[in-house]
């Protein structure tokens, strides 16, 4: 297994990035990781992690960044960038998967220029896991496009199916359109079109549902434009940092409190755990023609770490290929209806 990882993306690279590339490197000797940047300020960065001595860590130099905050424009300006570069190894099979931890804008771009998309994919979309007491609940579009059409919304579904049935075992997975109202008659135009259109698929539909359906562990996908889909997910990681900050509080206002604290610091642990987005690392830019994770801007080696982990299993899993071949055959078929 090679990965790619864009080691100048994120608000702490090169440093987390190159922390979380030692720890995977160190915990899986028969993998590869490649470091993508500019080979000085890696080389030292290795040294100063005691990381120099592993010899399944590689960097490819790319001389150019592209910050945070810049347009998708910096990637035609600048093509001998860590985006671009680490993009291009994955094209020419040097890699099997890439990790991006930079500007998501850029990011996505970069993916979808460079592998192109899937054979009868119309969209891109990052399927983003959230916390249920099942497991996760996985969303898609978590932000990649903010302006869908019904279609899109639609190969998300697929999407997302096709890879929890291969990557995560889930028979039949329910499937639900984000609303204001779980009855038929609620919503937009586009969640209106989008359920009609999955009624007349094999996907297992369930049909409106409400935020709050997102956390009880009873849908497996739920698909929105990105718009909507990224104001979920960054209302949900403040959500749980803001709990997590008044339990806190809570605890520490008196004696008792702070006993029964303690008592039940095991429990707490465990809940942080689970909704911790460090402990996913990154989620899959699906209908990309290639293994891409979204990392994180704020990614620290623990984050990175899981995100090539969450890189490996996505590609071992087969999923890019296997969606493939479902879009091949749903073409065909149309064409045949057609």
């Amino acid at each position: 297994m090679r990965l790619a990882l864009d080691a100048m993306g994120g608000d702490d690279a090169p440093r987390s990035m190159v922390q979380g590339a030692i720890d995977y490197a160190s915990r899986h000797p028969d993998h590869q990781v490649i470091l993508v940047g500019r080979e000085p300020d890696l080389r030292s960065c290795l040294a100063a992690e005691g990381g120099a001595h592993l010899p399944n860590i590689l960097i490819e130099h790319a001389p150019d960044v592209i910050g945070m905050s810049e347009k998708i424009a910096a990637l035609r300006d600048r093509p001998n960038d860590s985006m671009n570069r680490t993009s291009i190894l994955v094209k020419e099979g040097r890699a099997d998967a890439m990790v991006l931890c930079g500007n998501t804008g850029c990011s996505v771009a970069a993916a979808q220029v460079h592998l192109r998309r899937i054979p009868g994919v119309k969209r891109a979309g990052i399927l983003v896991p959230l916390p249920n007491p099942r497991g996760y609940t996985w969303i898609c579009d978590g932000g990649a496009n903010a302006v869908c059409r019904a279609e899109h919304l639609v190969q998300f579904a697929e999407m997302g199916s096709v890879f929890l049935e291969l990557a995560e075992g889930v028979s039949k997975p329910k499937v639900g359109v984000l609303s204001i109202g779980e009855e038929d008659e609620k919503g937009v135009e586009l969640t209106m079109e989008t359920r009609e259109l999955l009624r007349a698929t094999k996907l297992n539909v369930v049909g409106n549902v409400e935020g709050h359906d997102i956390y009880t562990g009873e849908l497996n996908v739920v698909v929105c434009d990105g718009f909507v889909g990224n104001i979920v997910l960054k209302t949900s990681e403040g959500v749980a940092e803001g709990i997590a900050k008044i339990l806190k509080e809570e605890i520490y206002k008196g004696f008792w409190t702070k006993l029964g604290g303690a008592l039940i610091k095991p429990a707490i642990r465990g809940l942080k755990r689970r909704v911790d987005w460090r402990h996913i690392g990154g989620c899959p830019l699906m209908g990309v023609d290639g293994v891409c994770i979204i990392g994180h801007g704020r990614s620290d080696r623990q984050a990175v770490h899981n995100a090539l982990a969450q890189a490996a299993r996505f590609s071992s899993a087969k999923v890019v290929e296997h969606l493939r071949e479902h879009f091949r055959s749903t073409t065909a078929s149309l064409a045949a209806a057609g």
